[in-house]
């Protein structure tokens, strides 16, 4: 129980973290935190990159904490005209965007009652879903992969644009969880109902062109590398030109229809964290993970009607 009031506290315990404000190229402190922050006036970009490379850039409590720290001061200094910035971009360091939720944290949950994992999850997800509140348009960023709750949360992103050979996957139900991070919700909005199961049922890893037939991302690139996010940033420019004032409001009035749709997507946060916690607490919880190193099929118990 004190391991799982802890992990909750250092969720909702938010750090603060020096967010870099030197106008035109400015760049990140050399203390290379898990999230890092820049922006050029000229351009008007801002870019926010997930800054662990060597886990590639997996998603964890710590990185949540500095997330949503550097959100809430973005969307501050963006609010109060402190920087010009009109778009930005979301990126991973190194060659992947993000393998997804950390799996030895997620797998040291077992232990934990269904209830604390649920208040757990929800924060989670809500400390990287508040990215959202950054009132100007986000552009994801795909270069490499982009798995589970790393692409879920591109999809919370308005645009998303993958370079050729970058791969995204929805593989909740290989690792035999819940899809979380706001992935039930939003897939069906952007690739549609009967695509979005088709997708998370079976759970496997997509090119970019599949991802781009499926309507999960908006363009693909053959670039990669400095030349791919060259590339984004030209669009991200285009963008930036426009009204500043109706890029806000158009990307508001979108983004309250997305977040209404479906029942909600306090709703949808709400199930996944309950159902994925559900989850945890089985028996064969990270089966799935087991059997994907291992490389063989996973062998998951039988369904019991207790569990739902």
């Amino acid at each position: 129980m004190y391991r799982s009031i802890r992990l909750l506290r250092s969720i909702t315990s938010f750090r603060s973290l020096a967010v870099a404000e030197r106008r035109h190229k400015s760049t990140t402190s050399s203390s290379s935190p898990l999230i890092q922050f820049s922006h050029d006036d000229d351009s008007k970009i801002g870019t926010i990159t997930l800054n662990s490379p060597s886990t590639h850039n997996a998603l964890t409590v710590e990185m949540a904490s500095e997330f949503k720290s550097t959100v809430q001061q973005v969307k501050s200094m963006i609010s109060n005209n402190d920087i010009n910035v009109q778009i930005v971009i979301l990126k991973g360091a190194g060659s992947n965007f993000s393998a997804g939720g950390d799996l030895k944290w997620l797998k040291a949950l077992k232990n934990n009652p269904v209830h604390i994992n649920s208040d757990i999850m929800y924060d989670f997800y809500t400390s990287y879903l508040c990215i959202r509140d950054i009132p100007v348009p986000i552009i994801a960023s795909v270069d490499g992969y982009a798995i589970g709750a790393g692409a879920c949360l591109a999809l919370a992103t308005d645009l998303r644009v993958m370079s050729s050979t970058s791969r995204i996957g929805f593989n909740f139900v290989k690792l035999g969880i819940h899809p979380g991070m706001g992935g039930s919700h939003y897939l069906p909005i952007v690739a549609g109902e009967a695509k979005a199961k088709e997708i998370m049922l079976i759970g496997d890893v997509m090119t970019a062109k599949e991802a781009k037939e499926a309507g999960i991302v908006n363009r693909t690139s053959t670039k990669t590398g400095q030349e791919f996010s060259s590339e984004v940033e030209d669009l991200a420019t285009q963008i930036s030109s426009h009204n500043p004032l109706a890029l806000r409001s158009m990307v508001r009035t979108l983004r309250m229809r997305e977040d209404a749709m479906h029942g909600g997507l306090e709703a949808a946060l709400r199930r996944e964290a309950h159902t994925q916690s559900l989850c945890f607490a089985k028996s064969d919880w990270g089966e799935g993970l087991d059997a994907a190193v291992e490389r063989r099929q996973p062998n998951f118990d039988d369904y019991s009607n207790d569990w739902l």
